[in-house]
């Protein structure tokens, strides 16, 4: 097997290190950029007031007028106004984070963007919020840091943020985009847990009719494996909402049910509180929602979490099964980082791989995705093979066939320490 040049190697690591660099420069224009629109917000309030005569006309001058100077829509110019104008006045650890090019404006317009649920004027609150979030962003991908930053919010402003789900709630929505080219988009908003749910089903549903109609050589299925998963799905969702059926595919799909892996404490299991739980993954969901779903549930299981907020055990201990759902609870996601497939759509992986004697222990596993696993191979090609060693902690060491390394480490899952407090412990470096 041909390996590649060292200068190949080291080219491409160094080519990763000059985009990084662009994004980092990228970032730093953004900061001042947000200082400007900030600026022009503040001309606007120092002219007049919210809910004074005119305001209204006059904010809506400032937004045009953005809009047609930067060629974006007035919805975009409207958003770039007002992300810049709370990172200016509230969010000063991620304005200087985007200023140093830690963040990109992605990641910062997040982290604003779920700061809108603290409580007005409550600077320790928003200080707790930064201290928790931002080393968090900028380490992480933007989806990643959108999730965690939810959850940080709800732990520390939970009747905000519950006032905030009941408010969505009662703006749940269809609606239909169309594509062109004879395609249209149905877009569903409503609960998280319900819509990740349904997902979920015909995902599932997908895999069991393409498995099936492969198994039997196509000869029952009349698309068989000409279609596509995402194929599949479409038309399953379809056929259920024109017709109501499941179709001649029934005898296979009987057993299906949907999952979603929530979070719950045990008191708000209980009814003694209404704190958020948390769609694993997705963010925090609503407690009356989560306990429904416990209630009707055809299993749950219990986690023993530590101070910081780690999965230390789960009830049941028996040598397979007990650790697949120890290990889905701790990982939650593909552990490459910023993957964010969800851990039970994932392979259980051999950090170190078993062939060459690693051991099937909790410290040598992981859950990890066909698509990064594959990454590892022990068939792949050296010149593309990436290799992995994982630490006790669960923190896993990626390594580029350049020698760069990547880190990522089990997510947290934010928690209450005390009535006014909470506790979320992360760490992801490069």
């Amino acid at each position: 097997m041909e390996l590649a040049p060292d200068h190949t190697l080291r080219r491409s690591a160094a080519l990763v290190e000059e985009c990084a660099q662009i994004d980092r420069e990228i970032a730093r224009l953004h900061a001042v950029k947000a200082e400007r629109l900030a600026e022009r917000v503040r001309l606007l309030l120092d002219e007049i007031r919210p809910g004074q005569d005119g305001f209204e006309q006059a904010e809506r001058s400032m937004i045009s007028e953005f809009s047609a100077g930067l060629r974006v829509t007035a919805y975009a110019a409207a958003k770039q106004l007002a992300n810049a104008h709370t990172l200016q006045e509230r969010l000063p650890g991620t304005r200087e984070a985007l200023a140093a090019g830690a963040l990109t404006l992605a990641h910062a317009d997040v982290i604003v963007e779920a700061a809108r649920d603290l409580p007005a004027g409550d600077d320790a609150v928003t200080a707790a919020y930064e201290t928790a979030v931002v080393p968090y962003a900028s380490t992480e991908t933007r989806a990643r840091t959108k999730a965690f930053a939810e959850s940080v919010v709800a732990a520390l402003a939970p009747a905000t943020v519950q006032e905030q789900h009941d408010r969505a709630q009662d703006q749940r929505v269809v609606t239909v985009t169309d594509e062109g080219r004879g395609q249209a988009t149905l877009h569903v908003t409503g609960p998280a847990v319900l819509i990740h749910s349904a997902y979920d089903l015909v995902t599932q549903e997908g895999h069991a009719i393409l498995r099936a109609a492969k198994q039997a050589g196509a000869d029952s299925e009349p698309l068989g494996d000409a279609r596509t998963l995402d194929q599949v799905r479409c038309d399953r969702i379809l056929l259920r909402l024109l017709t109501g059926r499941i179709d001649h595919d029934a005898d296979i799909l009987d057993s299906i049910r949907p999952t979603v892996q929530v979070t719950v404490s045990a008191a708000t299991l209980a009814g003694i509180d209404d704190r958020l739980a948390e769609l694993d993954g997705h963010g925090p969901t609503d407690a009356a929602l989560a306990r429904g779903l416990a209630a009707s549930a055809a299993s749950w299981r219990r986690l023993h979490l530590d101070d910081a907020g780690m999965i230390t055990r789960t009830t049941a201990y028996q040598p397979t099964e007990a650790m697949r759902r120890h290990l889905r609870a701790r990982d939650r996601t593909c552990r490459f980082p910023g993957c964010r497939r969800p851990a039970r759509r994932c392979e259980i992986d051999h950090t170190y791989d078993h062939a060459r004697g690693g051991p099937t222990a909790i410290t040598n596993l992981a859950c990890l995705c066909a698509t990064h696993h594959a990454l590892k191979h022990p068939d792949v090609d050296a010149r593309w093979r990436w290799t992995a060693r994982q630490h006790r902690d669960g923190t896993i060491v990626w390594t580029t066939p350049a020698g760069v390394e990547y880190s990522d480490t089990p997510p947290p899952r934010v928690m209450f320490v005390e009535e006014t407090g909470f506790s979320a412990t992360h760490s992801r470096s490069r």
